[in-house]
């Protein structure tokens, strides 16, 4: 619940921000941001898919104020999340992810937010497999010097760990 708050407040904190525009964006120009941002988030995660850590990482936004809230409550700022996943990813073999739901909403000209409704399979090493199933995330995205960029990320969801040789 709390974590419902921060992520309204911050919402409105972003909309607030934004300068106010003289004119409404066009329908067209909704559509081109969207698209654009889903090629962004795309690109990210087809990186992350490969276990590309530092790939990937590269459309996070690299500065102090950069949050994630991981799906167990934990927090992280841009360098711990991109040591997380070389961690996590040095013992993975491979890892599948499938978009059951997407929705992007259009703030301003440079925000943008993506929400997501996926399903995660990580296979370990090990023989173990975590899946995350349902999982969903909301990313925030600012266009910085002509980029898209992930500026905050929220992920929640069930994490199973399947032991090798259990289903």
């Amino acid at each position: 619940m709390k974590t419902n708050i921060f992520v309204a407040a911050l919402l409105l904190l972003l909309i607030g921000c934004t300068p106010q525009q003289s004119e409404q964006l066009t329908q067209q120009q909704k559509d081109q941001i969207k698209s654009e941002v889903k090629g962004i988030r795309d690109s990210a995660f087809a990186r992350f898919q490969r276990l590309d850590t530092e790939g990937a990482m590269q459309y996070y936004w690299d500065l102090p104020d950069f949050i994630a809230i991981n799906s167990d409550g934990s927090r992280s700022d841009f360098q711990a999340m991109k040591k997380e996943h070389i961690d996590l990813f040095s013992s993975s073999a491979s890892l599948k992810i499938l978009f059951t739901r997407e929705d992007f909403m259009v703030l301003s000209k440079d925000i943008a937010i993506a929400g997501l409704d996926l399903k995660a399979e990580l296979a370990m090493k090990s023989g173990d497999k975590m899946v995350f199933d349902p999982d969903a995330a909301t990313m925030v995205f600012k266009k910085i010097d002509g980029q898209w960029k992930v500026i905050y990320s929220h992920e929640s969801g069930t994490l199973v760990t399947q032991k090798a040789g259990k289903k």
